[in-house]
């Protein structure tokens, strides 16, 4: 446990599938549950600093680490880290799996799911299909990855396809983002670290690039099914991997009494690590406490 959690279990998310669970435990009564969804190339381990604020205030955090991230080569022989998924429909069983689990454990406590880049597409995808009638509270999403910043030619839009049929695991590295991501230095470091030791991923699989923008579409296309569940957005406006503009664009098509959105005009795509986080994880809290 290198990241302040309470304790660390392992998460058996299919017959061939161990992924690694991470809480943050408030001391005392909880009263309200966070499901927390890492981004791209992360891992649970990057939830913590939301993970601490909440649980300051009675709030528990669980995280996995997600198929292909973090410790999953640990717990999963002969696999590796990087950014990979065959199917958004597989991100989407997991997280449902995980909150079933979750919600045996602690039927009558409040739960809400917060994700963060692909972490919030995946948390879309999830609330538009198998969660769409379960009790959740509402979703907190930052920075959703619901279309890419730097577009993609045509032509290497053809050849990802084409590489993802034959050859899905072919991997490329994409130029670093990591000073790009938040304007706090120190967090900033931790994920250069975190890259040297194996946890922060560095490559991207050609499936992803085809999966990703399905799921992408997907979520644009059905967005307008979005009718039970409360939503709170942060979008960061100097953001190098989502489009600030599409976001704010899709959310904004969600009923104006279900949907609240903070737009923070200078932070870079990680507004839970953000030097502004505190204004954010406050304005979240807020909001929380309404619904619990």
């Amino acid at each position: 446990m290198e990241f302040s959690e309470t304790k660390c279990e392992i998460f058996q998310a299919d017959a061939h599938t161990n992924l690694l669970s991470h809480m943050w435990i408030p001391d005392n009564e909880i009263k309200a549950i966070i499901i927390n969804i890492h981004g791209g190339l992360a891992h649970a381990g990057d939830c913590v600093t939301p993970a601490l604020f909440f649980k300051e205030h009675g709030i528990a955090t669980f995280a996995l680490d997600l198929r292909w991230h973090g410790t999953f080569p640990e717990y999963n022989k002969n696999e590796k880290n990087f950014f990979h998924i065959n199917s958004y429909d597989d991100y989407a069983t997991d997280i449902h799996k995980y909150y079933k689990m979750i919600r045996k454990e602690y039927p009558d406590t409040p739960v809400f799911i917060m994700g963060h880049s692909n972490g919030s597409l995946i948390s879309l995808k999830y609330a538009l299909s198998l969660g769409k009638n379960e009790d959740i509270k509402g979703f907190i999403l930052s920075s959703p990855w619901l279309k890419n910043k730097v577009e993609i030619s045509p032509v290497l839009l053809f050849l990802s396809r084409f590489i993802a049929t034959v050859f899905p695991r072919f991997a490329i590295t994409p130029d670093s983002l990591n000073d790009k991501l938040t304007h706090d230095r120190e967090i900033t470091k931790r994920h250069y670290e975190d890259e040297k030791k194996g946890l922060r991923g560095t490559k991207v699989s050609a499936k992803l690039g085809v999966e990703s923008l399905k799921c992408q579409n997907w979520v644009i296309g059905n967005i307008q099914n979005w009718k039970k569940y409360s939503l709170f957005s942060v979008i960061a406006g100097k953001d190098y991997l989502a489009d600030p503009v599409v976001s704010r664009e899709v959310l904004g098509s969600i009923p104006e009494e279900l949907h609240k959105t903070c737009f923070y005009k200078d932070n870079f795509h990680e507004n839970y690590n953000e030097v502004n986080r505190d204004e954010i994880f406050n304005n979240i809290l807020n909001w929380m406490n309404e619904r619990i």
